[in-house]
């Protein structure tokens, strides 16, 4: 990770109080610190953080962080501009919500293979330590653990115009919603998008851990009748719960793996009948349709790459008596 600015800003708020913003003087000159410390936050930030993804909204004006944004990222204004323009903006987003509270703010740019802008709120955390006279002293610390209020802009798909460009932690509920205000950012991975990243997230998955086809056929099933069930009831699929048919003994892992900014898929997401793929093959032309189920692969229908043949055996009664009766009379049929 190469970290190319990073400056920290204070809003103090209680509930029920008005905001009191103490900026920075300049940005921070970037140590090993630092770099150690976006590392960790990073890390925390996909692999339990579960992101949201999304979107700038398109009303500009009344959400002004991406102009702010897109200011410094033309070189119309510096780094430290670009964050005292933001954080003003927070400030009046803030002041709004009577039950918002504040705390550090922590702004950074920063390049993997891609480049980002991160925006995090910080709070500090009461702990203790033993001092040197063997007594106990209080202490506080950054808790990074738990980051409930945090974006990271992938300013490279933003630039590119790539569908969805935004994350966010999800956190709770009320705070997640404001800062979200404060970013301008609208939910938004169609449903029919999610679902394919979702199966190609589950089939690098399986070949990286080198599940046997029989094994990755199964969960894909059970998984599609899951999603099958949400998608009858109109309800939102659930990561976690995909997870854990993955594997239910470590059921963290594919959550950590398809939440990544590789795959984009979200805590719940809407589904698409596409995924209908995880259990049935299909296909449809003018003159061919067919479907079967995953699970009839290798068992009773073959397929044959080198001779472009697909053969099925044990062809059902129905199928055979509506064969039967197109055969012409006298014809071999072997």
């Amino acid at each position: 990770m190469e970290l190319k600015n990073i400056i920290i800003h204070k809003l103090e708020k209680k509930q029920g109080g008005n905001a009191k913003l103490t900026k920075a003087s300049k940005e921070l000159i970037v140590t090993d610190v630092h770099r150690q410390f976006m590392s960790e936050v990073k890390n925390v930030y996909y692999k339990k953080s579960n992101p949201q993804y999304g979107v700038f909204d398109t009303v500009e004006d009344s959400y002004p962080f991406q102009k702010y944004l897109n200011e410094y990222l033309s070189l119309a204004v510096n780094f430290y501009i670009f964050t005292v323009n933001a954080i003003t903006h927070f400030e009046k987003v803030i002041n709004e919500i009577s039950n918002a509270t504040g705390g550090y703010v922590l702004f950074c740019h920063f390049e993997t293979t891609e480049e980002f802008i991160a925006t995090i709120m910080l709070n500090d955390k009461q702990s203790y330590i033993i001092n040197d006279n063997l007594d106990i002293n209080a202490n506080f610390r950054l808790d990074i653990e738990k980051l409930d209020v945090a974006n990271f802009t992938n300013c490279s798909k933003w630039n590119n115009n790539d569908d969805v460009y935004l994350s966010f932690t999800r956190g709770k509920k009320d705070v997640s919603n404001y800062f979200k205000k404060f970013i301008g950012c609208t939910d938004y991975t169609s449903a029919k998008e999610v679902s394919e990243n979702l199966k190609r997230a589950l089939s690098d998955y399986f070949l990286k851990n080198n599940f046997d086809k029989k094994q990755a056929e199964e969960i894909k099933a059970t998984i599609y009748n899951y999603c099958e069930q949400k998608l009858k009831g109109k309800e939102d699929i659930s990561l976690t719960a995909i997870s854990a048919f993955v594997n239910n003994d470590n059921p963290e892992a594919f959550q950590e793996f398809a939440s990544s900014e590789e795959y984009q898929i979200s805590a719940t997401f809407k589904g698409h009948n596409t995924l209908r793929s995880l259990k049935y093959y299909s296909f449809k032309s003018k003159d061919l349709s067919i479907m079967f189920d995953g699970k009839l692969l290798d068992t009773k229908i073959f397929y044959n790459e080198a001779k472009n043949q697909l053969l099925i055996k044990e062809v059902p009664d129905d199928l055979k008596s509506q064969l039967s009766k197109k055969m012409p009379t006298g014809e071999d049929n072997e």
